[in-house]
């Protein structure tokens, strides 16, 4: 007689189903809190193959254990970084540990039995997990720089009227430039900046952004550096450039402020 762990048969219908039910949803529960905030693209596919992996446990355990395997570690991968601040972890965090850690003790305990370690399935679980961390570093969280030449003010009023300002009541600067007739423009609160610009009593000024893209489409941006003041390089911060941005409409019903 074959037995999963202590005294619990592997081939019992009611095993395979608890073994599926628990990878299948806490699978789709990784996926979702992923898709809510990850710092990384591969993880998510790690996720839905965890979350895939449930339905072979209900047919086949011993080729699920090796199939589970790698998208499994792929997640416990991503808990390593936060351990060190894990006194500061929030919910997001403790979920996804629970998951890992149980999925965990599970592949342990199915690992002990001869037959879950066949080679075919654990080089397929490695190969999508590579394929997804190939695809990852290939078209996801690409970085481009974009430079536009934008005029600027610091008095609190623009072209479209007056700005708003922090709560001491200062005004930003704000940088700015006309598109398909309305205005793309950032407004940023810093003295060193609005001091730089006044002396200077330029008319345009060299704007870079950081711009970043998954896929081919854009991402979201930070601004790098204003008239050669660097701000952001990549999504490290130098300076603070806090404010707010955006479009205002002109004539046409919306502006492209790529």
């Amino acid at each position: 007689m074959r037995f999963f762990g202590a005294g619990v048969r592997f081939e019992s219908r009611w095993v395979r189903v608890l073994l599926g039910l628990f990878f299948l949803l806490s699978g789709a529960l990784v996926s979702l809190l992923l898709l809510l905030a990850t710092p990384s693209f591969w993880y998510v596919p790690c996720a839905i193959l965890w979350a895939a992996s449930g339905f072979v446990w209900m047919v086949r355990p011993s080729l699920a254990a090796g199939l589970s395997l790698f998208p499994v570690l792929g997640i416990a991968a991503l808990l390593v970084s936060t351990l060190p601040n894990f006194k500061q972890a929030d919910t997001f965090d403790h979920l996804l540990l629970l998951c890992v850690a149980v999925a965990l003790a599970l592949l342990a305990t199915a690992f002990r039995r001869p037959e879950t370690r066949r080679v075919v399935p654990l080089a397929i679980s490695l190969s999508l997990v590579l394929a997804a961390f190939v695809v990852d570093r290939a078209f996801t969280n690409k970085l481009a720089i974009h430079t536009y030449s934008m005029e600027w003010s610091v008095n609190g009023s623009a072209p479209w009227g007056n700005v708003e300002t922090d709560e001491k009541g200062q005004a930003p600067v704000v940088i700015y430039r006309m598109v398909g007739g309305g205005y793309c423009y950032d407004a940023v609160f810093s003295p060193e900046l609005k001091s730089r610009l006044v002396q200077s009593n330029k008319t345009l000024i060299r704007v870079e952004y950081n711009v970043r893209s998954d896929f081919g489409h854009e991402r979201g941006y930070n601004i790098r550096s204003i008239d050669g003041l660097l701000f952001n390089d990549g999504n490290r911060a130098l300076r603070s450039s806090d404010g707010y941005g955006g479009y205002v409409e002109g004539s046409l019903k919306s502006v492209d402020c790529r």
